[in-house]
């Protein structure tokens, strides 16, 4: 008997200092991932709250991650 993979999956999580004065912020959390259940990758973002000042930041963030995830698909 052989095992079957059913599901793989890539994941980062970024974090950030959290953008406002108020206490009990503890920072800010980003996760991406990739998920293939058999039909290709599905990119999958999940956070409770990640704040940018411009665009640039957040093409940033997609481009680290997308480095990696190149790096493990070639």
């Amino acid at each position: 008997m052989s095992a079957e993979i059913l599901r793989t999956e890539f994941k980062l999580t970024f974090s950030q200092e959290n953008d406002s004065c108020e206490s009990g912020d503890d920072g800010q959390f980003l996760t991406i991932r990739t998920e293939d259940a058999g039909g290709g990758d599905f990119f999958i973002i999940k956070t409770k709250r990640w704040a940018i000042n411009n665009i640039d930041e957040m093409i940033e963030t997609l481009n680290q991650f997308k480095e990696k995830y190149d790096k493990l698909n070639k």
